[in-house]
Order: C-alpha cells, then sequence, then structure tokens
C-alpha cells in the first residue's frame, strides 16, 4: 500500500480518551496490528500510515508475529516526524499464553519492549486466561494435548509476575483480554487495589454486544475495550463458520449508514465509541488508508444520536430490540481443553473454571 496524501489529517487531540483507573488517558481508538491470513506483509506500510494519519494508540501481541514490524514503523514515524517520540503513542502489548510460565513472563515482556523499540508500555494484558498456545497458522482442527480450563492458583503466579513488572516500572497498566465473570470475580478477590486490572479487552460489537458482562466488568473500574469491532470480515479462516453473520451487512446498520451518508463500518465504530455513554474503547485494523482513516474518525464525533444508537443498542423492551444476537465470532475452539468434549462454548461459560489443580484433578476422575 501507498501514503494517501489527498487524505486530511486527523488532529489526535481530537481523539476521544477515556480515563483509567490509574488516571491515565488512553484513547478510544485503537489501530489494529492482527495480521490474518492475509495482511502481514502490509503491517509495516499500514502502522506508518495509521500514525501519520493521526492515530496514537497501536495495539500489538506477541501472538501477532510482527511485533519488530510494529517497532520499526515506530521508529520510522518518528524519523519522518509524524510523532516527535515514542513517548506520543499509547501501545498495548499481551502476553502470548505459551508464555505464562511464571518464569517466561519478564522474558517475553522484555522481548516485545526490544521488538517495539520501547523501554516501558502503557497497557499490557494476558491475552488468554489459559496457557493454551497453539502454533502459529493453527486450523479449526488443532488441539493443545497440554490444554487445561482456567485454574486459578496457577493463573495468579503469573498475574503476580505482570504486577512485578508494573512494580519495575517496565509496565504502566496491567490488565486481561478475554476474561470471563467468573475469573475476573476470583482475581478481583485475591488483589490488592494497586494490583487490578485497569482494562480488559473483549470480543464486542453490534451482534455481539456483551452488555451485561461489560456492565459488571465496568463496575468494578475496569475499562472494557472491544476486539472485533467490525465483525472482522477478513478473519483467518479457522474462525469463520456457517453461522456467523457478518455485523456490516445487517439490515439496521445499513439503513443507519444510508441516512446518515457514512459506511455501516462507520456506523458500527461510532456506536462502539458512544455506547454506554462513552465509556470504552474500539479496536479496528484495515490496510487501506481511506478506511484506516475512517476508522479513526468515529472516535472523534458523536455521529449518532440518541435514538440511533437505541437502535442499535436496544433497551430490553419489545418496542426497542436492538440488533445483538449474541453472534461469537472468536469461538477459541483451539483452546479447547480434553474435558471440554469439543463443546467451544465452556470456554465461555464459567462451567468449567477451578480455584486449584487438585480441584482440577478431581473433577477430571469424577467423568
Amino acid at each position: 500500500m501507498t501514503l494517501d496524501t489527498s487524505l486530511k489529517l486527523i488532529d489526535p487531540e481530537s481523539v476521544r480518551k477515556v480515563r483509567l483507573s490509574s488516571d491515565v488517558a488512553m484513547p478510544v481508538a485503537a489501530f489494529g496490528t492482527f495480521h490474518s491470513d492475509w495482511a502481514q506483509e502490509h503491517m509495516y506500510q499500514a502502522t506508518l500510515e495509521a500514525i501519520r494519519l493521526g492515530w496514537r494508540h497501536l495495539d500489538t501481541a506477541r501472538a501477532y508475529e510482527n511485533e519488530a514490524l510494529i517497532g520499526a514503523a515506530i521508529k520510522e514515524s518518528v524519523r519522518l516526524g509524524y510523532i516527535s517520540s515514542v513517548e506520543d503513542l499509547f501501545i498495548t502489548g499481551k502476553l502470548w499464553n505459551g508464555h505464562m510460565n511464571p518464569k517466561d513472563v519478564l522474558p517475553a515482556l522484555e522481548g516485545t519492549l526490544t521488538a517495539l523499540g520501547i523501554n516501558q508500555i502503557d497497557m499490557y494484558l494476558n491475552h488468554w486466561p489459559w496457557p493454551n498456545a497453539h502454533v502459529h497458522g493453527a486450523g479449526t482442527e488443532f488441539r493443545n494435548s497440554d490444554a487445561v480450563p482456567y485454574i486459578h492458583e496457577e493463573f495468579m503466579e503469573t498475574w503476580e509476575e505482570l504486577c512485578n513488572a508494573k512494580r519495575a516500572g517496565k509496565v504502566v497498566d496491567i490488565g486481561t483480554s478475554n476474561h470471563t465473570a467468573a475469573c475476573m470475580k476470583l482475581l478481583l478477590r485475591d488483589v490488592g487495589i494497586t494490583e487490578r486490572p485497569s482494562c480488559n479487552q473483549m470480543e464486542m460489537h453490534p451482534l455481539m454486544q456483551q452488555t451485561a458482562l461489560r456492565r459488571e466488568f465496568e463496575s468494578e473500574n475496569i475499562l472494557c475495550t472491544g476486539y472485533m469491532a467490525l465483525g472482522s470480515p477478513n478473519r483467518p479462516a479457522r474462525d469463520r463458520f456457517d453461522e456467523h453473520l457478518s455485523d456490516l451487512d445487517n439490515a439496521t446498520l445499513c439503513d443507519l449508514a444510508s441516512e446518515l451518508g457514512v459506511s455501516p463500518a462507520r456506523i458500527a465504530l461510532n456506536w462502539a465509541a458512544q455506547r454506554e455513554n462513552g465509556s470504552g474503547g474500539y479496536v479496528a485494523m484495515s490496510t487501506t488508508p481511506k478506511r484506516i482513516h475512517e476508522n479513526l474518525l468515529a472516535a472523534t464525533d458523536d455521529l449518532l444520536s440518541p435514538a440511533q444508537l437505541l437502535r442499535i443498542s436496544g433497551d430490553g423492551s419489545e418496542e426497542n430490540p436492538g440488533i445483538d444476537m449474541d453472534n461469537r465470532l472468536i469461538w477459541g475452539q483451539v483452546f479447547l481443553w480434553p474435558e471440554a468434549a469439543g463443546d467451544w462454548k465452556v470456554l465461555w461459560n464459567d462451567s468449567q473454571v477451578f480455584e486449584s489443580r487438585s480441584e482440577y484433578d478431581q473433577f477430571k476422575l469424577s467423568l
């Protein structure tokens, strides 16, 4: 891809920010760097263009296999004067499942910092609640023979290392990603005020709104930001199933787009930025300059009226049902453990969450 100099640069100060429990201001819109099956070769240039156009929040992860590319784009952005220094950016990173053994946490973080070319990361998330790694490029049928459910005592050993990294100044804020209600309840029970997660990243888009879980987390002062904010139409093949619906083809979103003279994607992202009194954030990725630009614009204005927001969100009444269809796109089937019996819903319904390894062993014996 090439730069599109016809696009008007967006003033980063015009992008809405949300305040974390640490009192740090985080830009609502995060530029996603997940490469899917096709975009890896474009991620350097796309990130460079995103920064040039005004994005100041980058969402990265070790699992995306491109931290060094993102780091190179950051360095080039400074050289070209798009930003004065890396401190102009808010960077989110993630600890991968395969590095959740306590001895691996700090080396993994150091590797991320080195690859990104930074000394401190703004937000470091525990990517998934369990250490069930999959190989790069894994297909739908992949299963890790060592996979286990959430075991709280073991997760807390990992979490303590994240807390240590925060105490050491390597990380400003720590958070979770894909945490369920039960996992979060256990975590909050066992940490002090300075060890609490300040953010949870979770799948959220118009057809998968997760409103109740979001409100539960926000009641604990945990900010929620949504990945798959556009329904990720180009997600990996392993995450596409016949049951899935397309957010951007939804009739309500298309009607609103027609009424307002914008794309359905713009409607979806404005909804993400404005819903729940503008209390959360979204992650959006594109390798097309015009879409990179449009995706950031959604965090600069209140395009949708309260009535239009209601058409998407609903309020539980027959008159205003909204369009939430619990249409989860990331099933996570590659993370399943044997006792889940092939049912991906077990990953999300808290039916197999254990305090200790011995409790899990007892459960296995009972089957």
